[in-house]
C-alpha cells in the first residue's frame, strides 16, 4: 500500500544535495564530515522511498531494529578493521586531531555499513527485483555443512597467516563459517533459501552490495578525511581510490555482513530487521543481564578497535597552519591578520608568481624563504601525506613535490629506511601512492 513521502525523506535529500555544494566549497563541518552527511542523507531517502512504495520501511515500521543495526553495525565493521591489522589494506588520512571528533566520526561513519545494505536491498526487493527468480533445490548434508565450516576457519586464517597472497579470503570467510550454523539452529539461513531453490534474497544482496560499494568509493574519493587502499597487485587500474578488481569484492561482503547480523538474531530468538523476521517470537524478551554484558562487550572491543585504529591505521591527521613546523611561529601568528587562517589558503592565495612575491613583500619574508614554505605546504597535504611523513621524506632529502616525483619507491624505501632514526618506514606500497601523486601534480 502506497504512503505519502516522509518528510524526512525531502530533508535528507535536500541535505545531500546541500552537502555535496558545501563540501565543494569547503564549508565546515561538510569539508571534513562529508562521508557522513552523505551516507545517512541516502539511507534515510531510500528508507523514505521504501515507505513511499510499499507502505513499510525499517525506520517507520521497524524502528528499533533500525536503531539497534547502527551498534551491530560498527561492532560488525571493527571485526574487519581488527583483520586490516594484520593485511594493511587502507589506511586512514586527514583525520581530526581530536580523539572525541575521531572517535564519533568513527561511530556515525561504520554505523551506515549494515543500515546502507539492507535499505538498498529492502528498496531493490521493493522494485520487484528477482521476485520470480528460481534455481534448482539443492541438498545439503552434514558432511558438506562441516566441510564449510572447515572452509571458513580456512577463509578466516589464511588471510592472517599469509596477508600478502590471501587478503581476499577476509571477505567471504563468515558466510561459510555461520551459515551452517544459521541452518542447523533455525536461523533466517541463505542455504535454506538455496534448499528450496529461491535464491532471490542472494541476488539482491549481490547487486545491493554492488551498489553500496559504488556509492562507498564514490563519496570516500571526494572526502577530505578518507580512506586510501594499499591492496598488493592490483594498484594499477582504480576506480575512485578502489582498484578495479576490488569491486569484486563488495557483492560477497554483503552477503556476508547478512549472514554475520542474523548470526548474532540467533542469540534474539530468531528476531531480525527484515519484515518477515521483525515479529517473530514477540514473547520471548532478551533477559536484561544479556543486554548488559553484550553492551559491555561491544564497547569494550570498540575501545581497543578504535585504539589500535589510530595507533597503526590512521597514517595522519589535518594539518593546521599551527601544525606547521616550517614556518616561523612569528609568521605563523602573522598570517592569520593578512588573511591566512589555514594552509589552504597559504596555497590559494600564492598560486601566481606575482602574489608569491606579493606575500613575501607583505610580509618581510625573502622570496626563497616563502617559496620553500609553500614547496612544503603542497607536499605535506599531497595525498594526505601529513606531517610526521613530512619530516620522515625531509630526512631522506626530499622538501618539495618535485623532488618526490622523481623517485623510485624501490629507492626511496631504502633512503627511509637508511634516514628513520627508528620511526616506523611506511610500506612500499604507500610510497607507491605518494610517487604516482607527486607525478600527477606535477603534470597538472
Amino acid at each position: 500500500m502506497k504512503k505519502t513521502f516522509p518528510a524526512y525523506g525531502i530533508f535528507s535529500f535536500l541535505l545531500l544535495f546541500l552537502s555535496e555544494v558545501l563540501h565543494l566549497k569547503k564549508v565546515e563541518p561538510f569539508y571534513s564530515w562529508f562521508y557522513c552527511f552523505a551516507w545517512w542523507s541516502y539511507i534515510l531517502f531510500v528508507d523514505a522511498l521504501i515507505y513511499r512504495l510499499k507502505g513499510n520501511s525499517l525506520l517507520m515500521n521497524r524502528t528499533k531494529e533500525f536503531f539497534l543495526l547502527i551498534p551491530w553495525s560498527v561492532f560488525i565493521w571493527l571485526i574487519f578493521e581488527a583483520a586490516n591489522l594484520s593485511l594493511e589494506n587502507w589506511y586512514y588520512i586527514n583525520l581530526p586531531h581530536s580523539r572525541v571528533e575521531r572517535w564519533s566520526a568513527y561511530v556515525i561513519a561504520y554505523g551506515t555499513v549494515l543500515p546502507g545494505i539492507f535499505e538498498t536491498t529492502e528498496l531493490l526487493e521493493t522494485l520487484g527485483l528477482f521476485k520470480d527468480s528460481s534455481i534448482r533445490k539443492t541438498v545439503f548434508s552434514q558432511k558438506g555443512l562441516n566441510g564449510l565450516i572447515a572452509l571458513g576457519v580456512l577463509c578466516l586464517v589464511f588471510p592472517l597467516v599469509f596477508p600478502h597472497y590471501c587478503f581476499s579470503l577476509i571477505w567471504v570467510g563468515f558466510i561459510f563459517l555461520l551459515e551452517p550454523f544459521l541452518y542447523r539452529f533455525g536461523g533466517r539461513s541463505l542455504l535454506r533459501d538455496l534448499e528450496k531453490g529461491r535464491p532471490k534474497t542472494i541476488y539482491l544482496l549481490l547487486i545491493a552490495g554492488l551498489i553500496c560499494g559504488i556509492l562507498w568509493e564514490f563519496w570516500n574519493f571526494w572526502s577530505h578525511s578518507k580512506w586510501v587502499y594499499t591492496v598488493p597487485f592490483f594498484d594499477e587500474a582504480k576506480g575512485f581510490e578502489m582498484p578495479i578488481l576490488g569491486f569484486l569484492g563488495f557483492p560477497p561482503f554483503a552477503v556476508q555482513v547478512y549472514v554475520m547480523y542474523h548470526f548474532v538474531s540467533l542469540f534474539r530468538s530468531g528476531r531480525g530487521w527484515e519484515e518477515a523476521t521483525y515479529g517473530l517470537n514477540p514473547e520471548k524478551r532478551t533477559r536484561s543481564l544479556t543486554i548488559a554484558l553484550t553492551s559491555v562487550l561491544v564497547a569494550s572491543f570498540s575501545f581497543l578497535i578504535f585504539n589500535a585504529i589510530d595507533c597503526n591505521t590512521v597514517d595522519s591527521y589535518e594539518t593546521r597552519l599551527k601544525d606547521a613546523y616550517w614556518i616561523d611561529p612569528k609568521f605563523q601568528n602573522e598570517l592569520p591578520r593578512i588573511g591566512i587562517n589555514t594552509l589552504e589558503d597559504l596555497v590559494q592565495k600564492t598560486r601566481q608568481r606575482k602574489e608569491e612575491d606579493e606575500l613575501a613583500l607583505r610580509l618581510l619574508v625573502p622570496k626563497e624563504e616563502l617559496h620553500a614554505w609553500i614547496d612544503k605546504t603542497h607536499l605535506v597535504r599531497l595525498k594526505g601525506l601529513g606531517v610526521d611523513n613530512l619530516r620522515l621524506l625531509e630526512r631522506a632529502g626530499i622538501h618539495s613535490i618535485a623532488l618526490l616525483a622523481a623517485e623510485d619507491p624501490e629507492r626511496l624505501y631504502v633512503k627511509l629506511k637508511e634516514n628513520s632514526s627508528g620511526q616506523r618506514i611506511p610500506k612500499k606500497a604507500k610510497l607507491k601512492i605518494w610517487i604516482r601523486e607527486a607525478k600527477k601534480n606535477l603534470r597538472n
